[in-house]
């Protein structure tokens, strides 16, 4: 069905692709919409200042080796992927913006967090043993429709309509299953009181669910457990069995987080932007009905600022970005308990609710590039820098315990192009390094009363890996090679090959290796 979907929306776009290749200058993509500040305003009626054609596809294929990991990522994996995007003005008043991807994934050895993405929740589940890690398979699909009207010289509006699905199954038991469901809608207006201003806002509303459920298909007395992990890798170990415990063994139970957001935006002379974005997140964990529980919910406000600078100096851009945010996040466990009422099925009753949990994100980012000679398709040399620091800070209170949970990470990075040209032939070279370090207190457990008997656990195993990875110092570089070939100025070829490698400075305690290296390998086209 999905695949379905996905080659219809193809062949939709398709006329507005092969639109979009018709007489004009091709030029890098990337590079042209980091130059257009109307692009990444985040508001869909800023695209009425985009006056040209730029499109692009691309299919890749990635090897990932090396133990330097996350707990949701694989020592041995390989991923091939396939996506287009486009900017096209269709007529004086509209302009669109497409993109589709799609991407199937596949890792080895991969076991601890059973969700996708475990950053992004306040409550994750892990495996708990380690001897049954196995291969996970995972594909990915997005679809963006984005559109701006301009009614007048003045006001124009916009939407944007940005969906992404996929799904993950684990090839071994415990066999969770995933799905992803992530809709994120925008509509905007924009004021332009002058030609060298513009005023935006826009809302937002984004729906993201991920479902799970754990499985069983070996030997059927063999019994498997789940660790849920309430915060800072600090919770309960339960059986996977039935659906009445955290972990469903059969039907599938959504973790739903919706975001309701409002955003701000100034565009002067289309060289200097400014964006202030605040949103409000809503989110649970389970099933609202009377037979099915609903174990946590979550919420907490968040908040972000970004500015972009263009300066041209002759043929010279310097471009200057950076950025600064947070994210509140606050969990309640609702305390329930099953009646079977005589006649009746099973129900659900609730007893109150449970403050367990408190989250602070901070992160901050700078970012300048300097493109010499960039009048052409590509500027003739790129160099770059930056600077990102993200800081997250949570108390996780299962009374009368509780635990402190705190890390702290700084990176750096330095980036260097060079594109030489014969005629229409093209070849890029791209060099970096990077730097990130990182402290923090991985556990700080306190008691707010005596206790003599708790079924709580810590999860010291995991806890250790993942605080690893996240503040372990570490240095690396990239490189890559691209050869790209022009035909009638308006499609551009082209076969890119890359390297990164990370290492850790020092043996590591925790993790399995100290190395990192992703290989990639991608054709497409600019046109």
């Amino acid at each position: 069905m999905r695949l379905r979907t996905l080659l219809l929306n193809c062949l939709l776009l398709a006329p507005v692709l092969i639109a979009g290749a018709q007489e004009r200058q091709v030029r890098d993509f990337r590079f042209a919409v980091e130059t257009t500040p109307a692009l990444e305003l985040g508001n869909p009626a800023a695209l009425s200042l985009w006056n040209g054609h730029l499109s692009m596809a691309e299919v890749s294929g990635r090897k990932e080796n090396g133990a330097l990991i996350s707990l949701d990522a694989s020592p041995d994996a390989f991923c091939v992927g396939v996506g287009t995007e486009s900017y096209y003005r269709i007529s004086d008043r509209m302009v669109f913006h497409g993109k589709l991807s799609w991407s199937d994934f596949q890792g080895k050895e991969m076991g601890g967090q059973v969700l996708m993405d475990p950053v992004f929740h306040p409550v994750n589940f892990l495996e708990s043993s380690e001897s049954t890690v196995g291969t996970k398979k995972r594909e990915l699909y997005g679809l963006i429709g984005e559109l701006s009207y301009q009614f007048s010289e003045k006001w124009s509006a916009g939407f944007l309509a940005d969906y992404r699905a996929g799904d993950q199954t684990k090839i071994k038991d415990p066999r969770f299953s995933n799905i992803l469901m992530d809709m994120d809608l925008k509509a905007g207006v924009a004021f332009r009181p002058s030609t060298d201003l513009l005023l935006g806002c826009s809302l937002q509303f984004r729906n993201r669910q991920e479902q799970v459920r754990g499985g069983i298909y070996g030997t059927t007395d063999q019994q498997y457990f789940v660790a849920t992990d309430k915060g800072g890798f600090f919770g309960v170990v339960e059986t996977l069995s039935g659906d009445q415990n955290y972990m469903p063994a059969s039907s599938l139970r959504p973790m739903d987080n919706r975001f309701y957001g409002v955003s701000l935006q100034v565009l002067l002379k289309q060289r200097f932007s400014q964006v202030l974005s605040f949103r409000y997140r809503d989110g649970y964990y389970g099933k609202k009905a009377t037979t099915s529980p609903v174990f946590f919910e979550f919420s907490g406000p968040e908040a972000a600022y970004e500015g972009k600078l263009l300066l041209p100096a002759g043929n010279d851009l310097h471009r200057l970005s950076w950025s600064a945010g947070f994210a509140f996040l606050g969990n309640e466990e609702n305390q329930l308990r099953y009646v079977t009422p005589a006649g009746q099925s099973t129900q659900v009753e609730y007893m109150g609710q449970n403050h367990i949990l408190d989250r602070t994100d901070l992160r901050a980012s700078a970012d300048y590039r300097w493109y010499h000679d960039a009048s052409g398709p590509r500027p003739a040399l790129t160099l770059g820098s930056r600077v990102s620091f993200f800081s997250r800070s949570q108390t996780t209170t299962l009374y009368p315990y509780y635990r402190n949970h705190a890390y702290h990470s700084v990176s750096a990075d330095l980036s260097g192009q060079k594109a030489m040209c014969w005629g229409n032939t093209s070849l890029v070279l791209d060099l970096g390094i990077t730097f990130r370090t990182g402290w923090g207190v991985d556990k700080e457990d306190g008691i707010l009363a005596s206790s003599t008997a708790t079924s709580l656990r810590s999860f010291d195993n995991y806890l250790g890996r993942q605080f690893e990875y996240d503040t372990a110092a570490r240095a690396g570089g990239e490189c890559s090679v691209m050869v790209a070939r022009r035909f009638k100025k308006s499609f551009e070829p082209y076969l890119k090959l890359s390297d990164r490698f990370l290492a850790l400075f020092a043996e590591p305690q925790y993790l399995g290796g100290r190395t990192r290296n992703v290989a990639c390998i991608s054709l497409g086209c600019n046109f």
